[in-house]
């Protein structure tokens, strides 16, 4: 479980938005208030990632300073502040179906106390309920994107 709950320490003025949280606060609860943060960070600038990598190995200061709104970018940012909160989130890497592009697609497993089981949870659907695409297919679960590139740097991703 230490694995899952690992994170880089988020800037400070960022986290500083989750400090009134109480712990009666829902998973979804909280979720939601991410992405309220996220928008209201980054007002009208939305950043698309300019390549794979850029979307999921550029430093977690640098996308939140960009506004990036990728998939691999979302996914890192719900993920260190839900590990903070100490809710144990699994990265997922995989592809969406019918999607035009490389198809690549990444979100997150959490893991659900009470009922003891990992709900799968898409950040770039969070005006959706985060809601994750039935067409979506898992290819592999990391920790952090640092797992990932290992395997993107032998063309195994």
């Amino acid at each position: 479980m230490k694995r899952w709950l690992r994170f880089q320490e988020p800037p400070r003025p960022f986290w500083n938005k989750f400090c009134d949280i109480k712990p009666e606060f829902t998973i979804l609860k909280l979720l939601q208030r991410i992405g309220k943060e996220l928008m209201i960070l980054y007002g009208k600038k939305r950043n698309k990632a300019r390549s794979f990598a850029d979307s999921r190995f550029t430093l977690l200061p640098q996308m939140l300073k960009r506004g990036m709104v990728s998939c691999g970018a979302l996914a890192l940012i719900f993920c260190t502040v839900l590990r903070k909160f100490g809710i144990p989130t699994k990265l997922v890497h995989g592809r969406i179906r019918g999607q035009s592009g490389q198809n690549r697609h990444a979100w997150l497993k959490i893991y659900h106390p009470s009922k003891r089981i990992r709900l799968a949870i898409d950040p770039g659907q969070w005006h959706r309920n985060f809601q994750l695409k039935p067409s979506a297919r898992q290819l592999k679960i990391y920790a952090s994107w640092e797992e990932l590139k290992r395997d993107y740097n032998k063309g195994i991703f």
